[in-house]
């Protein structure tokens, strides 16, 4: 049996991020968190999430940066953004550094598992 889905959640609001992770754990998905793309880097070879939900916008470094850093690496990890920018240049500029998929604040809940659960369908669990 595979182990769990791990899921690296990045984002600089306290407060989503203490909901998405709730939402998250609740679903049966293992987490670790970072506050930016800094902390997020650290964190993500030791952790191998099979997905990074990163939110774009962020201090110390930004998400495209973070995902055009694990890119650069060679890793496939798919990344899917959750931000504010909702304008198709922002859309396309995370697409181009990366993402897989992108997902604009406020968002649904229904439609984020969807969108977690489409991703993982495509992953290779480990």
């Amino acid at each position: 049996m595979a182990s769990p889905w791990r899921i690296l959640l990045v984002d600089d609001d306290i407060g989503i991020l203490e909901l998405l992770e709730l939402r998250l754990k609740a679903q049966g998905y293992v987490l670790e968190t970072a506050v930016n793309g800094a902390s997020a880097y650290a964190k993500w070879a030791s952790f191998q999430p099979h997905l990074i939900l990163c939110d774009v916008v962020m201090p110390v470094m930004d998400g495209p940066t973070f995902c055009r850093k694990v890119r650069a690496e060679g890793n496939t990890t798919p990344f899917l953004f959750l931000t504010a920018k909702g304008q198709p240049r922002d859309k396309v500029e995370v697409l181009s550094a990366g993402a897989d998929d992108y997902l604009v604040k406020p968002f649904d809940p229904q439609e984020l598992a969807a969108r977690i659960q489409a991703i993982l369908r495509r992953v290779t669990p480990t």
